[in-house]
C-alpha cells in the first residue's frame, strides 16, 4: 500500500500577509482565510454600511470588542478591508478593499442556502429589541421618508425592553431602547420583536400580522402606509422566504 503525504506550505494573502498551512486546493485555502463565523460577519456589517467601530459592534453583539479589534487588524493584514482616518481626529472607519468586496458572492451564497434548507421562523430568543431596530434603521431609504424625516415609537408587548424608538432626519438619525431624548413621535408601532424580524425577513406579510392581531398601527393612515410598502428596503433574502411560504 502506498502512503501519500502532502507537504504544505503558508500561502500569502491579497498583500503577502501569510495564511497558515492548508491543504493546497482554493477551497481549503479560501476556507481557512474567511471561513470563520466572525470574518464574514464583520464583512457583512462592511457590506451593509457599518464603517466605524462601534457600528460594527453594533451589529454583533456576540462579538466582544477585544475580539472584534483583534479581527478587524486581521482583515487589514490580509487586504480585505481598509483602515481610512476621518476629519474627526484619532477616528478611523473601515472599507472593503477590492478583495473585500468580491467577498459578497459567496456572503449571498451562504444566505441564499440558509434560505433554501435551514433558516427557520424566528424566536423568541433570536428577535433583541435593540438588534432589530438597528437593523430597520440599516434598512432605512432616507429618500422615500415624508420631507427627508420620520420619528416611530415601537411598543413591544413583551421582553426586556417595553418601547423603542427610530428617527431620522436633518437634525440627526438613530435608535435606542429604553430613554430617549427624542419627543416627536409621528407614528406608533405595537408589535412582538419576533413579529418584526418576520416582517423585515419576508417570512411573514404585514397583511397577515394585521389579520392575525399581532400588530397595530397608530398614526396617519398615509403614515402607516409609508411604513408598510416604502420606508424599509427588504432584506435580499425576504422574496426567497417569502416564496418559501407559498
Amino acid at each position: 500500500m502506498t502512503t501519500f503525504e502532502t507537504s504544505v506550505h503558508s500561502t500569502p494573502g491579497p498583500t503577502g500577509d501569510v495564511i497558515p498551512p492548508t491543504e493546497y486546493c482554493p477551497v481549503s485555502v479560501g476556507t481557512r482565510v474567511i471561513g470563520d463565523r466572525w470574518t464574514l460577519l464583520i464583512i457583512r456589517e462592511v457590506m451593509v454600511g457599518a464603517t466605524r467601530f462601534t457600528e460594527i459592534h453594533r451589529g454583533l453583539p456576540g462579538l466582544s470588542r477585544t475580539l472584534l479589534s483583534t479581527r478587524l487588524r486581521h482583515l487589514e493584514r490580509l487586504g480585505l478591508l481598509d483602515r481610512v482616518p476621518t476629519d474627526r481626529g484619532g477616528r478611523f472607519e473601515y472599507h472593503l478593499t477590492v478583495a473585500g468586496h468580491a467577498v459578497r458572492p459567496v456572503i449571498e451564497a451562504i444566505g441564499r442556502w440558509s434560505a433554501d434548507w435551514c433558516f427557520p421562523p424566528p424566536t423568541d430568543e433570536q428577535s433583541d429589541a435593540a438588534l432589530l431596530l438597528w437593523r430597520l434603521y440599516q434598512s432605512l431609504d432616507h429618500e422615500a421618508l415624508p420631507n427627508g424625516r420620520i420619528g416611530i415609537e415601537f411598543r413591544f408587548p413583551e421582553g426586556e425592553h417595553p418601547r423603542g424608538w427610530l428617527h431620522a432626519g436633518p437634525s440627526g438619525s438613530g435608535v435606542c431602547v429604553g430613554a430617549t431624548e427624542y419627543d416627536d413621535v409621528d407614528l406608533i408601532v405595537v408589535a412582538a420583536p419576533r413579529v418584526l424580524s418576520e416582517l423585515r425577513m419576508g417570512v411573514r406579510s404585514c397583511e397577515a400580522a394585521l389579520t392575525a392581531g399581532d400588530i397595530e398601527f397608530q398614526g396617519p393612515p398615509h403614515l402607516v402606509q409609508g411604513f408598510r410598502t416604502r420606508w424599509f428596503r427588504p432584506s435580499p433574502f425576504a422574496a426567497q422566504l417569502s416564496a418559501r411560504q407559498m
